[in-house]
Parts: C-alpha cells; sequence; structure tokens
C-alpha cells in the first residue's frame, strides 16, 4: 500500500484490525452492530464502507475509495 493508505476510522482513534478483532470477539457481524456498540462509525461517518469491507473480506488497509 502507499503512503495514504486507509487504516483506522479516525472519529474513534480504532484501527480497522482493531474493529475487526472486536468484531470477531464479539461474533458481529454488520456494521450497524458495532456502530450500535460506539466502535466505530458515529462520528463523520467515513469510515462505514470500509468497516464493510473489514468484515466482509478481513482487509484492514485500504486505498482511498478501494470499498469494493
Amino acid at each position: 500500500m502507499t503512503d495514504k493508505t486507509i487504516v483506522m476510522c479516525v472519529c474513534h482513534c480504532k484501527t480497522f484490525k482493531e474493529i475487526k478483532e472486536y468484531a470477531q470477539a464479539h461474533n458481529i457481524k454488520t456494521t450497524d452492530e458495532l456502530v450500535c456498540r460506539k466502535i466505530c462509525g458515529r462520528g463523520c461517518g467515513l469510515c462505514y464502507p470500509y468497516v464493510e469491507k473489514v468484515l466482509r473480506t478481513g482487509e484492514t488497509a485500504f486505498r482511498p475509495g478501494d470499498i469494493y
């Protein structure tokens, strides 16, 4: 990845790796469940599509806009 790699939810200061580990540990399958638990996505919301991809693919680092 480049130096412009997106690796975290900046509003909650949580890396996608931490979010992935939390989701796995608590058997969470959706971004909405993480948002309800205030783990990510309640600030600016820019991480939301990346967190969805974390849950879908297991990836934890992305190029800007690489959400599909």
